[in-house]
């Protein structure tokens, strides 16, 4: 089979795995026995969203899930969080290559499509990492966490709390079995830091995991082993993201209703925040109280998202790194795009440039028929003027699979959780791979047309 009919295959096959997954999620969540005694039954397209919303670790919710489904229907949730955020076909290839015990071609490239290019890996081993990576940071989070749920929940449902909160946290899904999410632990140090940390562990990616871990495996067997470039930048920009994102909501907030008046929970309410909107979708402030600064702010954040290969959506911070480097070198006049002392091929920085317009263009388009459907249709007034920034944040909140709302999801009409279903699968597979699909095979012109110039700006 050619390259390129394997990789057109491969996307398919990717494509119709998570809507797979989110149809199954969907029918055994509308099953009784997923409901809570009691509650009010589940409709059919609350099921799907809520399936939608797991598989695409996204964590808006209509409904609240530790009240609304009972047991059976919170562990269907998370296996479908666990499921998602590592992706189905890694659990499929790693059954199929269990018994041969090596890795075809083919599934090499399924491995490069769900996390990335390896440098100097090998698959099986990058295979090997995302699991014993995953369920090692999983397990010492719900650890920690159960050590202080278990202060506040008898000792099954602590544990239950501890893993739940730990597979999400993980994951970036922002699911949470708590009315509030984690606002009632807002000033707490252990919870907020545990939290944190998962978040950023599951935003990096498997490849820098991969990358980190043969790079010290290097420095202590004495091996000239680096950090690839993409590590790097990975690396570079979430800790930017981090700090910038957290100093200016700090900013923002200072002073204001939403958060501490303490300057040390005010920091760290902010940098929660900063790390959280990155898909993660976790809040220990209430975001309806939020100043619209800070709502910008974190819409800027959303958009961005984690990390090529993670369980982290948005155009990704290589991609926002991709567009800083190309606007600095222009600026220096440089012939191409230099990067941390590397120049960067002209297909990445268009594929960059591609990303960072669909994501726009879905945005503008799910905006806009949010503000039709959800009551934004009327003339501006004080009264309704942050209908538009409700919607706005709605839909990059959907596609960059965050999860945070201004309390606008629980209130959609039928109509408008069809459209943020639709932005939370385009947000977890991707625009540009939805549309190859979609498009089909476009075979390669051996011709141009001639050349004219036109005025710009």
């Amino acid at each position: 089979m050619r390259p390129a009919v394997m990789e057109y295959a491969i996307s398919r096959l990717l494509l119709l795995s998570f809507v797979g997954a989110i149809l199954a999620g969907g029918v055994l969540l509308f099953l009784p026995f997923s409901h809570m005694a009691g509650a009010p039954s589940v409709s059919w397209v609350d099921a799907l969203f809520t399936a939608t919303s797991a598989v695409c670790v996204t964590g808006l919710v209509v409904l609240d899930t530790g009240t609304a489904f009972s047991l059976a229907g919170q562990a269907i949730i998370l296996v479908l969080i666990q499921i998602g955020g590592l992706g189905i076909l890694t659990f499929s290839t790693w059954f199929m290559t269990r018994p041969r015990q090596r890795i075809e071609i083919a599934q090499r490239m399924l491995l490069e499509t769900s996390h990335g290019v390896m440098e100097h890996v090998a698959p099986r081993q990058l295979l090997a990492i995302v699991f014993r990576y995953t369920f090692l940071a999983e397990a010492v989070g719900a650890a920690l966490l159960y050590w202080r749920f278990a202060g506040d929940f008898p000792g099954w449902s602590a544990g239950w709390m501890a893993v739940f909160h730990a597979v999400s946290a993980f994951c970036n899904a922002g699911f949470g079995l708590l009315s509030d999410n984690l606002i009632r632990y807002r000033a707490d140090p252990l919870v907020n830091l545990v939290i944190m940390g998962l978040i950023v562990l599951g935003g990096l990616g498997f490849v820098v995991a991969a990358d980190l871990n043969a790079w010290i495996g290097g420095k202590r067997g004495g091996l000239p082993v680096r950090l690839s470039l993409h590590s790097r930048l990975v690396l570079r920009t979430t800790l930017a993201l981090i700090l910038a994102g957290g100093v200016a909501i700090a900013w923002a907030e200072w002073g204001r209703v939403a958060m501490s008046q303490s300057p040390g929970t005010l920091l760290m309410e902010s940098f929660f925040l900063s790390i959280s909107s990155r898909t993660a979708g976790f809040n220990t402030v209430a975001m309806e109280q939020l100043t619209n600064t800070t709502l910008c702010l974190v819409v800027f954040l959303m958009l961005i998202g984690g990390s090529p290969g993670s369980t982290a959506g948005g155009i990704k911070t290589t991609t926002a790194a991709v567009c800083y480097y190309l606007l600095r070198s222009r600026a220096r006049n440089r012939p191409g795009v230099e990067c941390l002392e590397r120049s960067l091929p002209e297909e990445t920085v268009t594929r960059a440039l591609l990303i960072v317009a669909a994501y726009l263009l879905a945005t503008v388009v799910g905006t806009l028929i949010l503000q039709i459907t959800e009551g934004g249709g009327g003339p501006f007034h004080a009264s309704t003027g942050n209908t538009f920034l409700a919607c706005l944040f709605e839909s990059v909140s959907a596609l960059g699979t965050v999860g945070l709302t201004t309390g606008l999801t629980p209130n959609l009409t039928t109509t408008g959780k069809l459209v943020v279903i639709v932005l939370m699968f385009i947000g977890r597979v991707g625009p540009l791979l939805l549309a190859s699909v979609l498009v089909g095979q476009v075979r390669r012109l051996r011709y141009a047309c001639p050349e004219e110039n036109v005025n710009i700006g």
